[in-house]
């Protein structure tokens, strides 16, 4: 077990203990001030984890930016009865408090990292593993930076550490100035990390995470609401990087990915996970690093022997329609069964006409291998970046640029045959899924049809229907569509679908925000 004492920086600066495993073998230790820390290269490392650990807690991957804030959209809706205004069936105001918590949290994260780059040439120590927590909280400012401007569009930009909690007015940098400057220390953080196979497991940074996290800003760019449709070449040539590095391949079982993140397993052999944020444990002790997401996402069960979960987000009967029958992925990523009672471990399959009442499957809490299981925390991992997501993305620029070239068939067909179970051993008519003879706009659709089949709850379905500009109409359809054949106990999932409409495509900057920093206007469709 591997614990540190970090001091955290966060925009007001507070001191708190937070622990990190595996990478990082620090001590516990107290600091009284800025001044006294960063002077040793233990202290830097430390600080780092505390960057880490920025994207591990509830406000963030813990929760919020996993699963609150992503839900609904086409594939899942929140699965909650309850009237009370709230972000995740869109009748919030500029209150909500886990938009102001995701919000806070990140800046927090972004001054940790601000405070770590302005001193980072303080001790004397190799210049080698300088540089990599150099670029590692490079990136880490950057992908937080990229959170930001992908949900609330401008944003202040703050490059260095905030040292008087009185200096609280900044305005809003227009969100194509913070998108260069996401990829300028991207592309800096790349040089100075190390590679996949010498970190050797997906919760470090990498030089081809980084390559795919820079396909991922480019696509974005290239979509809603900036446009810059010149970015679909950069963004396909970051993805084909990634690919013709050779360090990762997809895992021929669908559905061992998430069972690896689940039990805390690393797959060495595939490296299909490029980056992964990081939890452990029940959270027993001192050392809390558990993880909420899964809790909140999976099967209803008060039985702690299979994994108790509230299930507060419902499958839509939209996303269920979109596989084949053929398909793996479907009964895996889509809980096929209910338990027998609100406190038994025995699943009950679901009649085959039975798909608006379903739940996620991804992660099942029976594999946790932490025991006693916690009713909250658990030890799951949550995916940032899958190499089947890095295919899917060159395929997808690959055809904004050129149409469905030989190569861009050839991404998403890898990772179509994966679905299917057509990479594992003694698989017969391995081409069945292959998709060919498409026009550009075919192409076009059956890719994001692909996307959700894949990446279905892994927080990035509703950012790809805002960035293709059709987030308001394709809720409006699946709303129509839970509204006619839902059954009657969950027609309220409606709600949430109704209330969607333009300002939504965006997060309203907090009530709080506003009011203490007088230099920023509220986003227009919010005042």
């Amino acid at each position: 077990m591997k614990k540190a004492t970090l001091l955290l920086l966060g925009l007001t600066m507070t001191f708190s203990q937070w622990s990190c495993k595996r990478f990082l073998d620090t001590k516990p230790k107290d600091f009284t001030s800025p001044e006294q820390f960063y002077t040793t290269p233990q202290q830097l490392r430390e600080a780092l984890a505390g960057v880490y650990n920025a994207l591990a807690i509830d406000a963030t991957y813990g929760l919020y930016l996993s699963l609150f804030l992503q839900h609904g959209s086409d594939e899942a809706f929140y699965k909650n009865t309850s009237s009370t205004p709230n972000a995740m069936a869109y009748d919030h105001g500029v209150g909500d408090t886990y938009v102001d918590a995701l919000w806070r949290d990140l800046y927090k994260g972004v001054n940790r990292a601000n405070y770590l780059l302005a001193s980072i040439n303080k001790p004397a120590m190799d210049e080698a593993e300088r540089n990599v927590i150099k670029g590692e909280a490079l990136f880490l400012r950057a992908f937080m930076y990229f959170q930001l401007v992908s949900n609330w569009g401008d944003v202040p930009l703050y490059l260095e550490p905030t040292v008087d909690s009185r200096d609280t007015d900044h305005p809003r940098t227009p969100m194509k100035t913070v998108y260069e400057q996401i990829l300028a220390d991207m592309k800096e953080a790349m040089n100075l990390v190390q590679p996949f196979t010498a970190t050797g497991k997906p919760v470090h940074i990498s030089r081809t995470a980084i390559q795919a996290a820079m396909a991922r800003v480019c696509l974005k760019m290239a979509g809603e609401p900036l446009k810059d449709q010149s970015r679909f070449a950069e963004a396909r040539d970051w993805a084909d990087s990634v690919i013709r590095s050779g360090i990762h391949k997809l895992h021929p079982d669908y559905k061992q990915i998430f069972i690896n993140e689940t039990a805390d397993l690393y797959d060495l052999q595939n490296n299909e996970m490029l980056w992964e944020i990081e939890f452990y444990g029940n959270s027993s002790g001192s050392l809390k690093m558990g993880g909420r997401f899964v809790n909140y996402a999976s099967t209803y069960n008060l039985d702690n022997v299979a994994g108790y979960a509230y299930e507060r987000i419902g499958v839509t009967g939209t996303l269920y329609k979109m596989y084949d029958a053929r398909d793996l992925r479907r009964d895996w990523a889509i809980a096929p069964y209910a338990f027998r009672a609100n406190k038994s471990p025995d699943e009950v399959l679901k009649a085959a006409t039975d798909i608006y009442t379903r739940s996620c499957g991804k992660w099942r809490r029976k594999y946790e291998t932490v025991l006693p299981r916690n009713t909250d925390y658990g030890p799951t991992n949550f995916p940032v970046i899958r190499y089947a997501d890095v295919l899917l993305m060159f395929a997808e620029a690959e055809n904004e640029v050129s149409g469905p070239t030989p190569a861009a068939y050839a991404a998403i067909n890898q990772v179509r045959r994966r679905g299917w179970g057509k990479l594992l051993p003694n698989a017969v008519d391995v081409t069945a899924p292959d998709l060919a003879g498409l026009s550009q706009e075919g192409f076009r659709q059956e890719l994001r049809n692909e996307r959700a089949r894949e990446l279905c709850f892994e927080a990035l379905r509703k950012g790809d229907l805002i960035r293709w500009g059709v987030f308001v109409e394709r809720m409006k359809v699946v709303g129509a569509d839970q509204g006619a054949n839902a059954p009657a106990n969950l027609k309220y999932s409606v709600r949430g679908y109704n209330n969607v409409s333009e300002k939504h495509n965006l997060l309203p900057i907090p009530s709080l925000e506003v009011s203490l920093n007088k230099a920023i206007e509220q986003s227009p469709l919010w005042k």
